[in-house]
């Protein structure tokens, strides 16, 4: 009995610390029938970069300070995916998107912290992504206006994804500016 008793402790105590790889049925925001309306204000034919950051508290930090490029694609089918690089001055995005999914696509333990879906309420998104190290969900609350996303809550664990006003304050604001990239619709999310 003891033995079983520690079996099943070593078994428990293993299946918590492995990793979890979370496929595309474990997001609330998946939608097999999603299709991006064309009226709406986000854009899928490039990317949005990190231009600066803004906080009540601070004024505004342009992102040439910054020694990492931060980057999001979205695509017509509902996905998303948030890429960090190292900064280049003369970046080919194209190269960079097709890099970064080649790099997670050819080795599926690697991927990235930050593919997920995303929703859409007017000019509000809310995209959502897995915290792999809490195995939770979490959320970005966001507008788009003028060709820019522009998030004011990041990476929350709280709203599980509701368009409610407590989540989209202006206290705090990262400015992501439209980059066209041709052909961008050629690189189709396997997630």
């Amino acid at each position: 009995m003891k033995s079983l008793i520690a079996l099943l402790f070593l078994v428990f105590a293993f299946n918590s610390c492995s990793s979890k790889f979370y496929s595309k049925k474990d997001y609330s925001f998946y939608n097999q029938n999603f299709e991006l309306d064309k009226e709406s204000l986000l854009k899928t034919n490039g990317i949005y970069v990190l231009d600066s950051v803004w906080s009540q508290s601070s004024t505004e930090i342009p992102m040439e300070k910054n020694i990492k490029k931060v980057c999001y694609i979205f695509y017509k089918t509902g996905q998303s995916n948030m890429i960090i690089s190292e900064k280049e001055d003369d970046l080919d995005y194209k190269q960079f998107v097709l890099n970064d999914f080649n790099r997670s696509k050819n080795n599926k333990n690697v991927g990235t912290l930050f593919q997920g879906y995303y929703k859409l309420k007017n000019n509000k998104i809310v995209i959502e992504k897995v915290n792999t190290s809490l195995r939770r969900f979490n959320y970005s609350y966001g507008y788009l206006e003028n060709e820019k996303l522009i998030i004011v809550k990041p990476n929350s664990l709280q709203g599980e994804g509701n368009f409610e006003d407590k989540y989209f304050l202006d206290t705090y604001k990262e400015i992501y500016t439209f980059i066209p990239v041709e052909d961008l619709d050629s690189i189709l999310p396997y997630w």
